[in-house]
């Protein structure tokens, strides 16, 4: 789903479920990211509960989510395409934060 409030246009998907392009859930976040009047909302925030890749693999190798299955490439390439201003995932029950990053 999406929503806004105040200056933030928040894009909230399921990954626990397909997200690879061509995908109804891929379609709806490319349309949430291309529609945000950033005139109105200038913050783009996306939302999510698994990761895409995490900054080591010693925490949750062994459940087997440590390499995202699902091209993760094809999010970033929106993200980028977008802009995207910041993304938050609940899956890690760790803090965890870093540079901008592409790639």
């Amino acid at each position: 789903y999406s929503t806004d409030y105040g200056m933030f246009h928040f894009c909230v998907a399921d990954t626990e479920h397909d997200w690879r392009p061509g995908t109804e859930q891929y379609k709806f976040i490319e349309h949430c990211l291309a529609t945000a009047d950033r005139k109105k909302q200038p913050w783009l925030i996306f939302v999510a509960h698994r990761v895409l890749g995490y900054s080591s693999n010693s925490w949750y190798a062994q459940e087997g989510s440590f390499e995202e299955p699902m091209v993760r490439e094809s999010l970033q390439g929106l993200w980028q395409k977008y802009k995207v201003d910041l993304a938050f995932y609940g899956h890690v029950h760790n803090y965890e934060r870093t540079c901008p990053i592409y790639e």
